[in-house]
C-alpha cells in the first residue's frame, strides 16, 4: 500500500515571512502536507545532549523523531534503480524525513545553464514519487546545484515539488519566497525548518543578490538569514537550520561553517545541520545546540568509497528536550542499503573520529564526551 494512504491525517504547513525580507510586516502562506502522526515507541535517549524546550501545552506531547539526510540527486537514471528500497523501513520510522534535494527537477528541454559548471544536475520529474514513496516529506533546496539550469528550470521544480505534495524550503520565484522558514506541525509540536546556502558566494561581492531564487549565507546577506531563523524561532516549539557548505571531500568543517553554526546556536536554534561536502563529519554541541557538520550523500549517482558511507540523523523531539541518533546506511551508486555490521563499526568511527564533546555510541546515540576533541 503507498506509503501516503497509509497516513494518519494531513498536519497543516504554516510558512513564516521574515518582515526583513520584504515589506513592512511578515506575511505567509498556509500550504497542506501529509506526515505521519505515529506515536515513538521507543524510548527517547537520555542524556545531557538534549536541549530543554519549554512546553506550550498543560499535557504532556507525544515525543517525534525528525530525520535528515543529504544530498541527493536522482539523475544518471538512478530513478530506475530503486534508490530507497534498500532502507525504505529506516525512511519510515521518522514523523517528518527532510533531505537535501541537489539537483532542477525539469524535463530536457527546460532551462538552461546560467553559468559553466563542472556538474549540472537535473532529474525528471518521474523522481518526486520516488521520494514520495519512500517516506520523504520535505525537500531542502538552498543548494549550488538548484540553479544549475536557471529560473525557468526552478519553476518547474517548484510547480513539481508542490505538485506531488512534498513541502520546500530553501528556494522560491523571488528573494521574499527563497527566504520564507517552513513551520510544521507535526503530533502536537510546531518544527521550524530553515534552509540555507553557503555555496558558492564567488559572485555575492557586490552585495547585490542577483540569484535572489536561493536562501543565501553569504556575507552579504546573513541579516536576511538571521531573519529567517528568528521567525522560525519565534513560530516553532524546536527550530533546525540546515546549512549547505563547506569543503568537499574534507573529513573536518570549514571555519566558516562553524561560524555559522555559533551564529545560530547563539540566537537559539536546537540543531544546526549542514551538507555539501559529499563525507559525513563530525558532530559536537554549542551550548544547547546540537550541530552535525556534514550529512554526506545520501541517494547520490556519483557515490563510491567513504563518499558511499552515509546516515539518517534522528532528532527524538520530547518533553526532556531534543537528542540525537544515527542510523548509518551504504550509498554506492545512490542506491541506499543497510550496511553490514562491519560497515556499521566503520561508519560510526567515522564520525566519532572527527566529533568534538559527543561521541555515538554502538546504538548510533549521541552520548556528553567532554574530554573529547577529535582528530580536527
Amino acid at each position: 500500500m503507498p506509503r501516503r494512504s497509509r497516513l494518519l491525517s494531513l498536519l497543516s504547513v504554516l510558512v513564516v515571512l521574515a518582515a526583513a525580507c520584504g515589506g513592512d510586516s511578515p506575511g505567509g502562506q498556509v500550504e497542506s502536507v501529509a506526515a505521519r502522526v505515529s506515536v515513538v515507541s521507543s524510548t527517547t535517549a537520555t542524556s545531557s545532549t538534549s536541549t530543554a524546550v519549554s512546553p506550550t501545552t498543560s499535557a504532556p506531547r507525544r515525543p517525534i523523531t525528525l530525520g535528515f539526510a543529504g544530498d541527493t540527486t536522482l539523475d544518471r537514471g538512478l530513478t530506475d534503480l530503486d534508490p530507497f528500497g534498500g532502507i525504505a523501513d529506516l525512511m519510515q520510522e521518522p514523523d517528518l524525513m527532510v533531505l537535501n534535494l541537489e539537483t532542477a527537477i525539469a524535463d530536457p528541454d527546460v532551462g538552461r545553464p546560467p553559468v559553466a559548471k563542472s556538474f549540472l544536475f537535473k532529474s525528471p520529474p518521474s523522481a518526486l514519487p520516488l521520494l514520495v514513496e519512500a517516506g520523504v516529506d520535505v525537500v531542502a533546496l538552498a543548494n549550488n546545484h538548484t540553479l544549475d539550469f536557471g529560473a525557468e528550470a526552478l519553476a518547474q521544480t517548484l510547480e513539481e515539488i508542490d505538485a506531488v505534495g512534498l513541502a520546500r524550503v530553501g528556494a522560491g520565484r523571488d528573494q521574499n519566497a527563497a527566504y520564507q522558514p517552513l513551520v510544521l506541525e507535526v503530533g502536537d509540536w510546531q518544527i521550524g525548518l530553515v534552509s540555507l546556502s553557503r555555496v558558492p558566494c564567488d559572485w555575492s561581492a557586490s552585495g547585490e543578490n542577483v540569484r535572489p531564487q536561493v536562501a543565501w549565507a553569504c556575507p552579504p546577506f546573513l541579516d536576511l538569514a538571521d531573519a529567517m531563523v528568528n521567525a522560525a524561532i519565534a513560530a516553532a516549539d524546536v527550530t533546525i537550520v540546515m546549512v549547505h557548505g563547506g569543503e568537499e571531500g574534507v573529513l573536518c568543517p570549514s571555519d566558516f561553517m562553524v561560524e555559522l553554526e555559533e551564529r545560530w546556536a547563539g540566537l537559539g536554534v536546537d540543531a544546526v545541520i549542514d551538507g555539501h561536502p559529499h563525507v559525513l563529519q563530525g558532530i559536537t554541541s554549542i551550548d544547547d545546540t546540537l550541530v552535525v557538520h556534514s550529512t554526506g550523500n545520501f541517494a547520490f549517482p556519483a557515490a563510491r568509497g567513504i563518499t558511499a558511507n552515509s546516515a539518517i540523523f534522528l532528532l527524538d523531539v520530547s518533553e526532556d528536550g531534543v537528542t540525537l541518533r544515527v542510523e548509518p546506511v551504504r550509498g554506492p551508486g545512490g542506491v541506499l542499503a543497510k550496511p553490514t555490521d562491519a560497515q556499521r563499526t566503520e561508519i560510526l568511527a567515522q564520525i566519532n573520529d572527527v566529533s568534538a564533546g559527543l561521541q555515538l555510541d554502538g546504538d548510533g546515540v549521541a552520548q556528553v564526551a567532554p574530554d573529547v576533541t577529535g582528530s580536527c
